[in-house]
């Protein structure tokens, strides 16, 4: 029995728009508690504090759920609230942009050959983003066993405990380990690293691998109706 992983964002789902919805939804949140506050801190000033943020503290990137509070409560303090309500707000926001976070789209397919895979192998996610698999909104908690998730780990893919952690979760060797994402860097060289095989997808065939880009996935792949057969053949 082999194992497959999936990357999440981009892989399953288009992160994007997802995005994009959620923060125009907490502008509404915080103007209906703090009016003016979404126009003194629009997505520019917020991208700004998060920036240095993360130039103070890199540990930050790797957890994205954490960076975004931290954001919410340096704004907030800028704003004029104490430092303890911000630190209490900061969080409820969290909370409300969490929710909207997990209200994703999947692409074409993604559903059908999931639970086609299910039928033959054993399924799981390794993500360095804060989608929830579990999470109704994104409705995929019946085929996934479990999902390793970056900002709960302390790492971020391409580091190879990742995928070995998800190996060792069912006693499977990472050879026998498929892993699937969009990120040449992250999900291929990082799984192929770790020992594990590796799928490129290349939506659309969009892009083409480039020499500069550590390795070679061991397959590619321009729509996920194409991914039964082609773990079928790596796993014949």
């Amino acid at each position: 029995m082999n194992l497959i992983t999936f990357d999440l964002d981009n892989t399953l789902w288009d992160v994007e728009p997802v995005i994009i919805r959620a923060d125009f939804a907490m502008e509404n949140w915080f103007d209906d508690r703090f009016p003016d506050f979404s126009r003194r801190f629009n997505s520019e000033k917020l991208q700004e504090i998060k920036i240095e943020l993360i130039s103070k503290d890199p540990l930050l990137k790797i957890d994205i759920s954490k960076v975004r509070v931290e954001m919410y409560r340096q704004a907030l303090i800028l704003f004029g609230l104490p430092q303890e309500e911000s630190s209490k707000v900061a969080v409820s926001a969290f909370s409300h942009f969490n929710e909207w976070r997990q209200k994703v789209d999947h692409y074409p397919h993604t559903r059908d050959m999931l639970k086609q895979l299910k039928k033959n192998y054993r399924l799981a996610v390794i993500t360095n983003g804060n989608a929830d698999v579990f999470h109704p909104y994104v409705g995929l908690g019946d085929v996934f066993e479990f999902a390793i998730r970056a900002d709960k780990e302390g790492v971020s893919k391409p580091d190879v405990s990742l995928f070995r952690k998800a190996a060792n979760a069912v006693n499977l060797p990472t050879e026998s380990v498929i892993h699937i994402g969009d990120n040449p860097y992250d999900d291929v060289f990082g799984a192929n690293q770790a020992g594990c095989r590796s799928v490129w997808f290349n939506r659309h065939g969009a892009r083409r691998w480039k020499d500069s880009w550590p390795g070679r996935p061991d397959a590619e792949i321009h729509s996920l109706i194409e991914l039964p057969s082609v773990v079928a053949y790596l796993t014949r």
